[in-house]
């Protein structure tokens, strides 16, 4: 088997990498027939070894891993103390370089492009991107952030392939904002203090994010519903009040209105299809019904699919249409002699209007 040895890459001229020995098997007593020295016959580039003692050495500092990461080394033992008429014999030795952790991570490209629907749900992957980095193993281990446009966008790391996995943090809205640009930061885990002076092991890239556009419904405003007024008197078709609501994406087509019908199924009151103005259908009695409740629903005019739904309370104001009736009909006696204030007997109405 041939020598095997690993070496650091971080090393200085003349460092120890191994030693080798070659035996003779003639009389070392005698003359310099066993007297062994040692050259190397291939990779004097890099390494040295000592003439007498056979220990391999670096002849340049700091082996680039990233540039080789082994070297094949020829080394030459010759008896004679390499004099004329000696004899030879070599051996291969393969030295391995070792990592350290002396280079950054990098993102190939400086900027990343993605698009995604306003539509998309939160948690939603937006793309993937991944920083390179040219150690191994644990050196190459590194973690993502963003640095700016985490409002809407949050990062993670995929530990099975270490790529930077962008999605969404908060719902997009298309009219507000088409591009984003996130910029996604690499940072190196386990940075060799060592190598501090050669610069910052982090790099940046920009995801810019595309919002595509998708159809909403119409917004009613304001969202939490209406109350009107009305009152009990008012005639057929008088003005009741307006529902608005517009289409919120960037076209704004035209918003019919309609009432869910199940909720008025008297038909009391009535909406205009294109002003949203609720008009009365039929007389009020305030006696009978204080309040109705109906729902309006508006519709795109040329996509009736969107479609959205707005409560509407309306309260029916009092008037004084109804006159005071006895309770029950009574008989009541009068002494002759009753003088003038005395209390002979109280009357009870009924008031069917509101007392204010």
């Amino acid at each position: 088997m041939l020598p095997f040895v690993a070496l650091c890459c971080v090393s200085l001229t003349g460092t120890s990498v191994m030693k080798v020995t070659a035996s003779d098997a003639d009389d070392p007593t005698y003359g310099s027939s066993a007297r062994v020295v040692y050259s190397v016959l291939d990779g004097e580039k890099f390494f040295t070894v000592d003439r007498h003692t056979g220990i391999i050495m670096t002849a340049v500092a700091d082996l680039d891993r990233e540039t080789q990461d082994r070297y094949e080394l020829v080394v030459k033992a010759t008896d004679m103390a390499g004099q004329m008429g000696g004899l030879s014999g070599s051996t291969t030795v393969t030295i391995v370089i070792t990592d350290v952790n002396d280079n950054p991570p990098r993102f190939p490209q400086k900027m990343y492009q993605f698009s995604v629907s306003e539509g998309a749900a939160v948690g939603t992957p937006v793309g993937r991107v991944i920083a390179t980095d040219a150690d191994m193993g644990d050196n190459t281990d590194m973690s993502y952030l963003i640095k700016e446009g985490g409002e809407l966008f949050k990062v993670s790391t995929d530990v099975e392939t270490q790529e930077a996995v962008v999605s969404i943090k908060k719902p997009l809205d298309f009219e507000s904002k088409r591009t984003h640009n996130v910029v996604v930061e690499a940072v190196n885990k386990h940075v060799d203090p060592r190598f501090v002076e050669l610069g910052s092991f982090r790099d940046q890239t920009i995801v810019r994010v595309s919002v595509s556009d998708v159809d909403e419904p119409p917004i009613f405003q304001p969202a939490e519903g209406t109350i009107m007024e009305v009152q009990e008197d008012a005639k057929v078709g008088a003005l009741v009040g307006n529902v608005t609501a517009r289409d919120p994406d960037v076209k704004n087509k035209p918003v019919r209105f309609s009432i869910d019908r199940t909720t008025d199924l008297d038909m009391i009151f009535y909406i205009d299809p294109d002003s949203g103005a609720i008009t009365l259908g039929k007389i009020l009695d305030r006696e009978t019904a204080g309040w109705h409740n109906i729902t309006v629903k508006a519709v795109e005019a040329d996509n009736h699919t969107m479609m959205s739904f707005s409560a509407v309370s309306i309260r029916i104001l009092d008037v004084n249409d109804n006159p005071p009736e006895l309770a029950t009909p009574f008989e009541a006696s009068v002494c002759e002699d009753a003088k003038p204030g005395q209390v002979c007997f109280s009357l009870t109405k009924l008031m069917s209007d509101l007392i204010v």
